[in-house]
Order: structure tokens, then C-alpha cells, then sequence
């Protein structure tokens, strides 16, 4: 997926300071009524977006451009804890969109509070699965939910590596 490229790194750093400690955006200049500098930068949505010149880009990007100086436009800036609004340098990585997909969060839906088992109805079992460059690989059929949990776990460890997601614990709303 390509994404718009970021404005040029000068004048994200004469509107904008950046800490890598603690991930947050502080105005340097004022750009509207509305901010003041040393204000925090950015409104809070699905994750942090800030405006700049009336267009808004996400501040994980912004993060990573402002730290390392390249515009990621190829690829994607993955959280590495899976909290959108962590945007400390240390959790954001760049991955390609497959691979940013392997440490998705647990759906509100799961039957089973792990990604890629779920309960089978017609086996009356617990199916587990997990999907590899679009392909989707059966694990098998259990009758214990916990083995159908454990075979996707070293699944995920072996198909995942790096971008495995250790947790399926939700990320709270920022305060």
C-alpha cells in the first residue's frame, strides 16, 4: 500500500517537536487560534492524527520520519505492542501490510479469546487455523479449546516470528 508522502522533514521539525522517550508531539509554532506552543500535537481517533497545512497524517508516521529521516511511503509503521497510541520509537517498526496484519488485535467477536480458533459446530470441536501469505492453514480439530489454542500459538511462532503478537490483550483509550 502506498500512502501519501509526508511534508518535507524541515518543516515538520520548524512546526513540531517530537520525543522518542515518550512518543508525544509537542507544537513549536502556531498554526491556528486553537494551539499553543508546547501543546500536545494531534486529535485521538483510531489512532493519533496531526494536522499540518489543513491534511492530516498519522503521527506513528510522522514518528518514524522525524526519528530516522526516511518517509516510510512503501511500507507501514507497525506498533509493536499493538497500542496505537504508543508512539515511542521503540515500538514502531516498518512492515509490509501482510505482515503488520500478523499481530492484529483479538476480535470483539471471538468465541474462543484467541485469534484463529473458534468453536465448530458441525465437529462440535475447536478449530484452529491461522492464514500465511493469504493462504489459510488448517491446524486441526480439538476437542479442548487450551490444545487448539497451544497449536495455534506455535503456529503463530513459526509462521509469525517477530511480528507475532504476544498478547491478545486489548490496548486502553489513551486518558
Amino acid at each position: 500500500m502506498k500512502h501519501r508522502p509526508l511534508p518535507p522533514l524541515e518543516e515538520l521539525k520548524e512546526f513540531l517537536d517530537y520525543n522518542p522517550d515518550t512518543g508525544i508531539f509537542t507544537w513549536k509554532k502556531i498554526t491556528n487560534e486553537r494551539i499553543k506552543i508546547g501543546q500536545e500535537a494531534g486529535t485521538i481517533g483510531t489512532y493519533r492524527r496531526i494536522s499540518i497545512n489543513g491534511k492530516r497524517y498519522p503521527a506513528h508516521r510522522l514518528a518514524y520520519y522525524m526519528y530516522h529521516g526516511i518517509d516510510p511511503l512503501e511500507s507501514e509503521v507497525d506498533h509493536i505492542d499493538g497500542n496505537y497510541y504508543n508512539n515511542k520509537i521503540n515500538n514502531l517498526r516498518l512492515a509490509t501490510h501482510l505482515d503488520n496484519q500478523k499481530n492484529r488485535k483479538l476480535q470483539i467477536n471471538s468465541t474462543s479469546g484467541q485469534t484463529g480458533v473458534s468453536w465448530y459446530e458441525r465437529y462440535q470441536a475447536w478449530v484452529s487455523y491461522i492464514s500465511v501469505d493469504k493462504k489459510r492453514i488448517h491446524l486441526g480439530l480439538f476437542a479442548d479449546k487450551e490444545d487448539a489454542i497451544q497449536t495455534r500459538i506455535e503456529a503463530e511462532k513459526k509462521y509469525f516470528g517477530e511480528f507475532r503478537r504476544d498478547s491478545q490483550i486489548d490496548c486502553d483509550f489513551p486518558k
